[in-house]
């Protein structure tokens, strides 16, 4: 007799409600909205309200306190500014409008007392809201060795060899057009739109600089701290975006057996009308 292996029946997964913890965390959602979601334990609430009843006062309302700290060591009452955000219901997660980019939060959950007293039921991690538009600074993402500039040019087109001046023109707008879009601009950080409109006429201005200069073929060189490669004969060129406003970019020069060391930093300031 052939026995029939008995079939097991097949049991849906789920999430459980909840792990146990306590605690709330924070997300960034672009540069004005940060997302929030938490788990607190019965125990850890009950506790509060207790606390709260047993100093004569009672519950108003549970909140989330969301805090701005952006360069401080927070420590709980040294924000430079906070606001409340009522919770109703049995909401676990929650998106805030902070309505400042390039700033850091931090965010509370907790109770309101009737006396206005704020008790914490758990403390959220620290995160930085993005600037809105490209990186008003310079580093080694918007640094090119001239070298590498070139070719990259030669190689795209750039030099117009066998093209008419249509197809040239036409070429660097398709250029520029899809740079824009991408926000990966390698030769500029200033952040600007094409208009929206039915009209074809249309323009684009950017700015580079150009940083060049040599030292002794062995000697090693940092620009703004990033390692750069000498030529043989010990000269160097770097082609950097130059967004508005003022752009400090140190080089510095050590000899071979580390004893000299020299360092000229030039300043430009670029401003666009």
């Amino acid at each position: 007799m052939t026995t029939m292996p008995l079939k097991r029946e097949r049991q849906e997964f789920r999430f459980p409600p909840g792990y146990g913890d306590n605690r709330i965390v924070i997300l960034v959602r672009d540069p004005w909205w940060i997302f929030s979601y938490w788990e607190i334990r019965r125990d850890k609430e009950e506790d509060i309200v207790r606390k709260i009843e047993s100093s004569g006062d009672t519950v108003a309302k549970s909140v989330l306190r969301v805090y701005d700290i952006t360069d401080i060591n927070f420590n709980g009452k040294n924000a430079h500014s906070y606001f409340d955000i009522d919770l109703k219901g049995l909401a676990t997660n929650w998106y805030i409008n902070v309505g400042t980019p390039e700033r850091s939060w931090v965010v509370d959950i907790g109770i309101v007392s009737k006396k206005g007293n704020f008790y914490t039921l758990a403390r959220s991690n620290v995160v930085k809201t993005p600037r809105f538009g490209m990186s008003d600074k310079l580093d080694a993402e918007w640094m090119m060795p001239e070298e590498d500039y070139w070719k990259m040019f030669s190689l795209s087109g750039g030099f117009g060899v066998g093209k008419g001046s249509l197809e040239v023109r036409e070429m660097i707008k398709k250029r520029l057009e899809e740079q824009i879009s991408s926000g990966g601009i390698s030769s500029g950080a200033s952040f600007f739109r094409k208009p929206v409109t039915e009209r074809k006429f249309w323009m684009v201005v950017n700015c580079e600089l150009i940083v060049y200069g040599a030292t002794e073929p062995d000697a090693k060189l940092t620009v703004q701290g990033k390692p750069i490669k000498l030529r043989n004969d010990g000269t160097f060129s770097l082609r950097f975006a130059l967004p508005d406003g003022k752009q400090v970019i140190p080089v510095e020069a050590t000899s071979n057996d580390g004893i000299d060391r020299r360092r000229i930093t030039p300043i430009v300031t670029r401003k666009t009308e």
